[in-house]
């Protein structure tokens, strides 16, 4: 505000200076809610990148504890496994005899009789065969029919076996490479002549003669105790889609979706569904589970990041009490008795009321509370039942490289595309989930 000398108040009345002061504050208090108002648009830009659905990626971990007794960081704990590989019987030993010595290069020199054992794993060049089958015809004398002599090793589409086609759709759904490296892969390693279209026209064939297991691993979802679902958008042709997963810890369905909501969730599980449903809570899964009555359960890694993201700085108290009564809800959850488990159902309803309560008489946790208070009791569905876990970490990992795929090549950019993906992408990620060989089990299904 803008201070007058002492000679301009003598020439000012006392009206002049109370109306100049109002003044001055006025345009002070605009230009406050100017202030607050860029602020308030800022901190939603930020949300956009800093909320707590920013990927770990992203985020700005801690430094790793350090060792007391060493000064460095720790390692594995205790117990841990390791990953040491195991290594198959050898195949061929090699006898290496030494000439001379390595520091004179003498070679005055005698054997002490101590050999030192290397193993080395070897990989034989491929070799590319290029095979022609001369097919017989026939005519048959009772039909009067002709047809050609068949043999189990001819494609029944395009010139490449079913190793080869393995091998593309292996580096494609499974190692998430770009037809161009496949390309490149397919003609320097292993001397397959191949091209960009043809790598794509592969995998369009394989999907289309897979579709049939696809099918049945849809039906078999829908037979399952227990599925996750998660959904992510991915575009298709510069237009914005859903790709959905619905998953356990045994199989995985992907689907492809215009909307993030709608009827998805009913044409995959169906109406009949008797199985539990774990989700992140979205308005689409809880209209599912209410309008064909099936049990939901709400994913507390979502609900503890959403109130450590609010709460953790200005309000470490509630923050805390709610992540007691995440331990009340899994400690409820290994209870064996009937009792025990509605004993814990009804204290831990009761812990939750109080907190969002709580929680709503501060403005700025109200859409926090809302949250909370909109699970209901799908937040302790794990007590009624073991088998349900606490949160949606299965459809988060399943789905995760799907979003990795996008980001290596863009997009789709057709609408068989979807089709094609769907399919590969559900059968080799079962595959992997049943401990399956990925390429032996495309070789032998192809």
């Amino acid at each position: 505000m803008k201070l007058l000398a002492k000679s301009d108040y003598e020439k000012k009345s006392k009206k002049e200076i109370i109306d100049e002061f109002f003044e001055e504050v006025e345009k002070r208090d605009e230009e406050i809610e100017r202030l607050k108002k860029e602020k308030e648009k800022l901190e939603n830009e930020v949300k956009k990148y800093k909320n707590p659905n920013t990927p770990s990626s992203a985020q700005h971990f801690e430094a790793k504890p350090v060792s007391r007794a060493t000064g460095k960081p720790r390692g594995a704990p205790k117990g841990h496994r390791g990953a040491t590989l195991n290594l198959p019987e050898v195949d061929e030993v090699i006898p290496v005899r030494a000439q001379e010595c390595e520091n004179c290069h003498g070679t005055n020199v005698e054997p002490t009789d101590t050999v030192r054992k290397k193993t080395v794993i070897s990989m034989v060049k491929p070799h590319v065969r290029i095979l022609r089958y001369d097919c017989e015809e026939i005519r048959c004398l009772d039909c009067h029919t002709v047809t050609l002599a068949k043999h189990d090793d001819i494609p029944e589409v395009g010139i490449y076996d079913t190793t080869i086609q393995s091998l593309v759709n292996f580096f494609k759904f499974k190692a998430r490479m770009p037809h161009s490296i496949i390309v490149d892969a397919m003609n320097n390693i292993f001397g397959v002549p191949m091209t960009e279209p043809t790598s794509l026209e592969i995998t369009r064939r394989a999907s289309q003669k897979l579709a049939p297991k696809y099918e049945e691993l849809q039906e078999e979802v829908r037979k399952a105790d227990v599925v996750h679902a998660d959904e992510t958008s991915h575009s298709v042709m510069g237009s914005n889609h859903w790709i959905w997963v619905f998953c356990n810890a045994a199989m995985t369905l992907f689907r492809f979706n215009k909307e993030r909501g709608g009827p998805i969730v009913e044409q995959t599980l169906g109406k009949d569904f008797k199985g539990k449903l774990v989700s992140d809570g979205w308005q689409t899964y809880t209209t599912y589970t209410k309008e064909n009555r099936v049990v939901h359960s709400r994913c507390w890694a979502h609900s503890l990041r959403e109130v450590k993201f609010e709460c953790k700085k200005k309000h470490s108290d509630l923050y805390k009490w709610y992540c007691d009564i995440y331990g009340m809800v899994k400690k409820g959850q290994g209870y064996k008795q009937k009792k025990r488990r509605l004993r814990m159902l009804d204290n831990c309803k009761a812990e939750l009321v109080m907190w969002v309560t709580t929680a709503k008489v501060h403005k700025n946790l109200r859409k926090l509370a809302g949250l909370i208070e909109n699970g209901g009791d799908d937040w302790l569905t794990p007590i009624l039942y073991s088998e349900v876990p606490l949160d949606n970490n299965e459809a988060e990992r399943s789905i995760r490289p799907f979003v990795i795929m996008g980001k290596v090549m863009g997009c789709l950019r057709s609408e068989a595309g979807k089709q094609v993906y769907e399919t590969m992408m559900s059968l080799v990620s079962t595959w992997k989930k049943q401990n399956k060989n990925v390429f032996y089990t495309l070789q032998n299904t192809l």
